[in-house]
């Protein structure tokens, strides 16, 4: 079978490049493949329907009936296994399929663990957060190897009494995500949530216990019991099976189009490696945001709407322990920078600016509604000197006198 569009990958990139298209043209025969037989899903909340915070259906963003009703064929279950780009033609386990355009966005997996069991887990999809919920349900000690953007929020969701353990092999916990003094007021938070951290570490090997449980040996000669480990170090892009029909590095590469070496090949979201908007390096941005806007670029692309992406900004936010964090654009220390706490509120923002003047990225503690002030100020290259000036930070009047910034 022929389509105009094919669309590999059901999350955020392919519901949005779908989205778009329909808002465009209504006869473009489009099709979606994914390997999972689920309608699109927000993979953020999976850490709160695996930790008993929200139910199965809360996931879904749109139900089966969406695709029907948008003139959408959808092959969900179907996983693509191997791309020709010369011939235009995809193969799944069921058929082979010819395409005008491909759309690739089939996101990233979870990074495993040398260390094999069954109870030695990771969350990345629904049926990974199942198996998690599963074992949730009666634990007393839970261990978790990474301390990101998966496993933090996930162990915040468990009840309280449930011991939690963080293996880093680093000096601190949401070392990928935010800077050393954000790092640092995390883990006084933490302090008092029945949270253990062994740092510098590693998990060396894992036995049975008698009663079930699993108890872990450190590289630091530490030993952990607990109900199972959630391994969160990260993810690695889906593109393997692209290997020798489109140009990648760790990622698909794309440029300012969001095309890929291939001719009418396009990509976005967690598998595309494009421009970053600060830096102007090649990177994987990994978030919501870049793969919905990614999506929009390449969907108005093969429309024949010629609009260019001016590049893919950081943009995090999450909840752990009851504390919102958020991070927006470049937030490295070797940045120049200003910062303002407020340790009896743990309320923290950080503001990062380059030798120009200008706001290339934030970090947020706490009451995170405004990321999206932050956001547009490092979109549109404020200075700033002009955002000090203009809006004393908004509702933080205080903010300026403790900088005591010139």
């Amino acid at each position: 079978m022929h389509y105009d569009l094919i669309i590999i990958g059901n999350s955020a990139a392919g519901l949005s490049a779908i989205k778009t298209i329909r808002a465009f043209d209504k006869k473009m025969s489009v099709a979606v493949f994914d390997k999972e037989a689920e309608s699109a899903y927000s993979r953020v909340l999976t850490p709160y329907y695996a930790g008993f915070d929200t139910d199965k259906d809360h996931l879904y963003i749109v139900d089966k009936s969406f695709y029907a009703k948008n003139g959408i064929d959808a092959y969900l279950g179907d996983e693509v296994f191997r791309v020709d780009t010369n011939k235009k033609t995809i193969y799944t386990q069921f058929d082979t399929y010819t395409y005008r355009y491909l759309l690739i966005a089939v996101g990233a997996f979870a990074k495993q663990s040398h260390i094999k069991h069954e109870k030695v887990l990771t969350l990345r999809n629904i049926s990974d957060a199942d198996k998690l919920r599963k074992l949730f349900s009666n634990a007393k000690s839970v261990a978790a190897l990474g301390a990101g953007l998966v496993s933090l929020p996930t162990l915040s969701h468990l009840k309280d009494d449930v011991k939690k353990h963080i293996i880093v092999s680093s000096d601190r916990i949401f070392s990928q995500v935010v800077d050393k003094s954000a790092s640092y007021i995390l883990e006084e938070i933490f302090k008092d949530k029945n949270v253990f951290i062994y740092k510098h570490d590693d998990v060396e090997s894992i036995k049975d216990n008698a009663d079930g449980s699993i108890k872990l040996s450190l590289k630091s000669n530490h030993q952990i019991d607990c109900d199972l480990l959630l391994v969160g170090k990260g993810v690695v892009p889906n593109v393997d099976f692209l290997k020798g029909e489109i140009e990648t590095d760790k990622g698909i590469i794309i440029d300012d189009f969001c095309k890929t070496s291939a001719q009418d090949v396009y990509a976005a979201g967690d598998c595309a490696q494009g421009r970053d908007f600060v830096t102007g390096k090649s990177v994987i941005q990994g978030n919501w945001i870049t793969a919905v806007e990614q999506a929009i670029i390449a969907a108005k692309n093969i429309l024949g709407i010629n609009v260019a992406y001016d590049g893919s900004i950081k943009n995090n936010t999450t909840e752990v322990f009851g504390i919102d964090v958020a991070v927006v654009g470049y937030n490295k220390d070797d940045a120049q920078n200003i910062e303002f706490y407020d340790p009896g509120r743990f309320f923290y923002r950080k503001l990062f600016f380059d030798e120009s003047g200008f706001i290339i990225g934030a970090t947020l503690i706490k009451d995170t509604n405004d990321a999206g002030l932050y956001y547009n100020l490092v979109k549109t290259r404020t200075k700033i000197d002009i955002f000090h000036n203009l809006n004393q930070f908004m509702n933080y009047p205080k903010f300026l006198s403790k900088l005591n910034y010139r």
